[in-house]
């Protein structure tokens, strides 16, 4: 989804998902403040997706402390990349460090590096790390 399609979303949701609709504009002003503070200049699908990564940290961290957060996090996961599973980030993990020359925990950032640019968005890199330095030990 793009800025445009996102506001045009928001005014929709405005009469009929009065949630949606103010999730959805914290969303918004969160993506057009990362694009000002980088050089004030217009939104983009990357500040979009930054902005929704950080609310949806905040919005767990929130859940976690026991505040109920309605469907904020279902809101926002609409706008974040599918993220493989535990089982398939382990399995990439293992396939990689399987290729390795050695098991060096000293090559943890050359691995991270390799997952990073093979596979960016689609793992969750927090996941992938602990697993990488498991099996690199």
């Amino acid at each position: 989804m793009n800025i445009k399609e996102l506001r045009k979303t928001m005014m929709m949701a405005k009469k009929t998902d009065p949630e949606k609709s103010t999730v959805l504009a914290m969303l918004l002003d969160a993506t057009q403040k990362l694009a000002k503070a980088d050089g004030n200049r217009a939104p983009d699908e990357k500040d979009l997706l930054a902005a929704a990564k950080r609310e949806l940290k905040m919005a767990n961290q929130s859940l976690e402390a026991g505040i109920d957060i309605g469907n904020t996090i279902k809101i926002l996961e609409v706008f974040l990349p599918k993220t493989k599973s535990a089982e398939e980030t382990k399995n990439i993990v293992e396939t990689l460090v399987a290729s390795l020359p050695e098991k060096n925990p000293k090559l943890m950032g050359q691995v991270m590096g390799s997952l990073k640019k093979q596979y960016g968005e689609e793992l969750d890199m927090g996941i992938a790390s602990q697993m990488v330095k498991n099996a690199l030990s």
